[in-house]
């Protein structure tokens, strides 16, 4: 455990949440099958705010629970620097019908954020293991998944950010209520057995969903799980620090190449038919196109937030190159799978328009940005 001394060097802190206010009758993002408008609320779509300063530097982060965050969202709200993140729910408005509101509620939490913050005295990272909540979709037997549980303590607040890699979908294209999901369940049951907020960030979830584990899409199925995963949860501390004084956020831009995709020669089941769809719906792209990746250093842990959904052993091998590193998906922008070399088909190559050496390009600039850091 490290103490400060006397370093001017502080850390402030500071979480805010609240709901979002969208009406009825807009038209559902995630399932290219659904037929019908959002025709009311189920459970609350939040909002999470964290603050984070040090001297002049100002950022926040913004955990909608939405499918993506709009291409166009700001990236700064008076001169702070925000990181917009997607809990990616498959049962909220579409973004870019919502984007005012959206705007509106970031300015606000941001604001009660920032006037909450203060000295961040303790972090503190968790970890723990869990099965029967989601599964590997190209392998036959239950594997077991990580759940990292990373925790802020100031004087006035005490949060934390449960990090699961698991595609969080339960509810089907038939459902026509706006929910959070799985994601959104779990958040609260946590939150209630901790008895401080708990913000939920997806990780590499591309080959990982509730596909084999789910009874059935409903809302019942997502008390089930989300019991089980509170279940299994018994986190166990692997990293902890007082005062911690090294704090840096860093952008970097990542092109991205868009590629046609011959699908005359792929034999088709009923799960790929989403993909061509979706292929086939959104036409020509540019060849060329730039994300933005964003590295944020608290203490010794890293923080990658990426747009993107990775499969699950593109964050093993992050995690052999550095440890304590912690990639983010649906952060920045919406994009789409980022699928290895070796996959040629299903429903994650067809939605994939990127070139077949993207991840190991990604792989290589997070790893040579890593050894920067």
């Amino acid at each position: 455990m490290k103490k400060s001394l006397g370093c001017d060097r502080v850390i402030k802190v500071g979480i805010s949440s609240m709901d979002l206010s969208f009406p009825k009758g807009l038209e559902m993002a995630g399932y290219i099958l659904r037929k019908g408008v959002s025709a009311d609320y189920h459970d609350p779509l939040q909002l999470f705010c964290i603050y984070l300063s040090e001297n002049e530097t100002e950022m926040a982060i913004l955990v909608f629970d939405l499918l993506t965050v709009p291409k166009t969202f700001p990236k700064q709200i008076d001169n702070i620097k925000l990181i917009p993140i997607a809990t990616h729910t498959h049962s909220g408005p579409k973004p870019g019908l919502v984007k005012d509101i959206l705007e509106s509620s970031a300015r606000e939490a941001l604001v009660k954020a920032k006037q909450n913050s203060a000295n961040l005295n303790k972090l503190v990272v968790k970890q723990s293991e869990v099965s029967g909540i989601c599964d590997f979709r190209d392998k036959q037997d239950s594997t077991t998944v990580p759940a990292n549980l990373i925790e802020f303590e100031t004087a006035r607040q005490r949060f934390s950010i449960t990090l699961f890699p698991c595609h969080p979908t339960i509810l089907g294209p038939e459902n026509l209520l706006y929910s959070s999901d799985i994601a959104g369940a779990i958040r609260r049951k946590l939150q209630m057995k901790d008895g401080y907020p708990v913000v939920f960030l997806n990780s590499c979830c591309g080959d990982l969903s509730t596909h084999k584990t789910r009874k059935e899409r409903s809302f019942a199925e997502i008390e089930r799980l989300s019991d089980i995963f509170l279940e299994q949860y018994t986190p166990y501390v692997v990293y902890q620090t007082c005062v911690p004084e090294k704090f840096s956020l860093k952008e970097i831009e990542f092109e991205i190449e868009n590629v046609e995709k011959n699908i005359e020669e792929t034999s088709l089941n009923e799960r790929d038919l989403p993909g061509v769809m979706l292929l086939k719906q959104r036409g020509q792209l540019p060849k060329k196109e730039k994300i933005t990746i964003s590295f944020l250093v608290i203490d010794s842990l890293k923080f990658i937030f990426v747009p993107f959904e990775l499969f699950f052993g593109f964050c093993n091998l992050v995690s052999s190159i550095a440890k304590f590193t912690f990639i983010v998906c649906y952060a920045n922008s919406p994009a789409s799978y980022v699928v290895p070399k070796s996959v040629k088909s299903g429903y994650e190559w067809f939605a994939s328009p990127y070139a077949e050496d993207t991840e190991d390009k990604l792989l290589s600039l997070i790893s040579y940005e890593l050894m920067c850091l």
